[in-house]
């Protein structure tokens, strides 16, 4: 294991080093959720958009491992990389810039490549007969356009058939840097900037505990009865207020060398936390209470599970990216190139899970070789969809495949003195 020397702070500025880190983590990240979605299928108990025949209890005990902080580990990564953006450039051009990379994936994503979930969920539900896919695809855009008929039951928003499903995070990821790109100006006064760096050098570091579990617990018990996750945009406060948080703490943490070099330094400590609050969540989970113990708890049931939760989320975050600060503080290759396709392979990954278990249902092939194969279909189906998509003009920027230097979401600069490239 490398000493924690071999991640000392460097002498040069924030913005001209490359955090090679998280490189890593962004394709560990959407790697870890596209095989979420595809144990999503097998999991008993869990909704999903197709269930296999073939459910497992015990991959809750996995899947409530990542639950909590998989996707806020995503907006911390994306936080991150938009730091490293918005330093370089902050007018109009990084906003449609960003516009394009990811609204216009987004929209065809939802039309075209969701569009083979929602006619699958629908059939297997019920809901259309034996209506064709073609009938149902021109049913599914052409609603919005004044030539389809609605589909009752599967449209997201009141005004339209077509539902971005797993896509979501495109939207809430835009709407972020969005809001961000507003606020950036007066962030940048004199006055705030010298308020933060003043903050950053003198506050303890423990704050890195304190602060985001106090913010994430305020967040869950205030917000987490009244405004269940729904991933509809409009009216989701609760997973707004906890994705927006953690995106402004990734832009803001990977700007100061003291915080993020605390990642490292408390990894131990954040690993250790982080699987005791695990077992919590998975005792909950269980059905176990505090009133079991002592009558009297019952009144404290809301607030410590909600911390359980709150603290499992951000801890795991804490030990993960201080981990790979010594672990995968380093160029590779292969990263660099799973890099420009992970994007590609998070729209396609969806809809090739429910293609594949839903073609497999008919054969009943059994609980190992069903999951096995729906596997290999979705990891070929990636693999060899991006290297066909990277060919097609057009298409390729439509399903999230840009050129080397305009990478979606890069998360260092490009050309630096420390740069691999």
């Amino acid at each position: 294991m490398p000493a924690l020397s071999d991640i000392s702070p460097s002498p040069q500025p924030w913005y001209n080093q490359r955090r090679h880190a998280l490189d890593w983590l962004r394709v560990l990240a959407f790697a870890l959720l596209i095989f979420y979605h595809l144990a999503m299928a097998y999991v008993a108990d869990w909704g999903f958009h197709i269930k296999s025949l073939y459910l497992a209890e015990w991959l809750k005990l996995p899947m409530l491992w990542s639950n909590p902080w998989r996707m806020s580990l995503l907006f911390f990564i994306s936080g991150a990389a938009i730091s490293y953006q918005l330093h370089r450039h902050h007018g109009w051009k990084f906003l449609t810039g960003n516009g394009r990379k990811l609204i216009l994936p987004l929209l065809f994503g939802s039309a075209v490549i969701v569009a083979p979930q929602s006619w699958i969920e629908a059939k297997l539900a019920g809901a259309i007969g034996d209506m064709g896919y073609w009938e149902f695809w021109r049913n599914y855009v052409g609603y919005s356009f004044g030539f389809g008929e609605p589909l009752s039951g599967y449209r997201r928003l009141e005004v339209a058939n077509i539902i971005w499903n797993h896509l979501w995070y495109l939207l809430y990821l835009f709407t972020y840097i969005a809001i961000l790109w507003l606020l950036y100006p007066l962030l940048m006064r004199s006055r705030i900037t010298k308020f933060s760096i003043t903050l950053a050098e003198r506050a303890p570091r423990v704050m890195l505990y304190l602060f985001p579990l106090a913010l994430f617990f305020a967040i869950n018990l205030c917000l987490g009865k009244h405004y269940p996750i729904s991933n509809a945009w409009i009216g989701d406060w609760f997973n707004h207020a906890r994705y927006l948080c953690v995106f402004i703490m990734g832009f803001a943490l990977v700007r100061s060398e003291r915080w993020w070099q605390a990642f490292a330094d408390f990894r131990h400590w954040s690993l250790g936390m982080a699987v005791c609050t695990y077992i919590g969540v998975v005792l909950y989970d269980a059905g176990c209470q505090l009133k079991n113990l002592a009558p009297f708890l019952a009144n404290f049931e809301t607030p410590v599970r909600s911390l359980v939760w709150s603290a499992d989320g951000w801890l795991w975050i804490m030990a993960i990216i201080g981990y790979a600060q010594v672990w995968l503080n380093r160029p590779s290759a292969l990263i660099q190139s799973a890099n420009r396709a992970v994007y590609c392979w998070y729209i396609l990954h969806q809809t090739l899970i429910v293609i594949g278990v839903y073609v497999l249902r008919t054969y009943e092939v059994g609980p190992v070789w069903e999951p096995l194969l729906v596997t290999l279909w979705v990891v070929g189906g990636c693999l060899m969809g991006y290297q066909l998509i990277k060919t097609l003009p057009v298409i390729r920027e439509l399903m999230g495949v840009f050129p080397a230097k305009t990478a979606s979401m890069e998360s260092c600069p490009r050309r630096s003195p420390c740069s691999h490239q």
